[in-house]
């Protein structure tokens, strides 16, 4: 994929989008899959994003929340954050390329982009564009989102683990994608 051919861009969240994402995150085919402690983890992290965005800080331990555009139309709620490569982690353990590795969740927000076949592309670009240097990615939709699972996979993702969730105790896949395979 050449820098030519993106057709999204993608931006820090701000603060003013805060009542968008809400809104996207309400949505009954999103408060679905993220609901309870895992929606007010989310929505904590957002806050503690905002805070420290506008201390001008932007702490690699912390979640980063990020929108996708097309043209510059919001459309799409994205998050990521660093994966610790080590035994303990739920992700890191999992780790099998050297360099740095990052979780992800995406939220297609806007109706008008659902069921274009968008989410493939939405993702490489994504990755693409803001993490180049990224080894590897990792994702853990619950295990009955099979839209997301089936999304994930073509993608380029694969499963590697499973857990049950804190937030949500039901089975969750670990998948994970290589992005030398992007």
């Amino acid at each position: 994929m050449t820098q030519h051919s993106f057709r999204f861009t993608f931006k820090p969240a701000v603060k003013s989008q805060r009542e968008l994402i809400h809104q996207w995150l309400k949505q009954d085919y999103i408060n679905e899959w993220i609901h309870g402690k895992g929606l007010q983890n989310t929505l904590s992290g957002l806050e503690k994003f905002f805070q420290y965005q506008s201390e001008k800080k932007r702490l690699p331990e912390i979640t980063q929340h990020w929108i996708g555009y097309d043209g510059g139309k919001p459309f799409v709620y994205l998050l990521t954050s660093k994966v610790s490569k080590n035994a303990t982690d739920r992700y890191g353990k999992y780790s099998k390329q050297e360099g740095p590795a990052i979780t992800l969740d995406i939220f297609i927000g806007n109706t008008e982009y659902l069921g274009k076949g968008l989410a493939c592309t939405i993702i490489k670009e994504f990755l693409l564009r803001q993490f180049p240097d990224i080894s590897e990615v990792f994702i853990d939709p619950e295990k009955t989102n099979t839209k997301a699972v089936h999304v994930y996979q073509k993608t380029g993702f694969h499963v590697v683990g499973e857990f049950i969730a804190p937030w949500h105790p039901v089975p969750h896949l670990i998948m994970m994608l290589n992005m030398k395979n992007l």
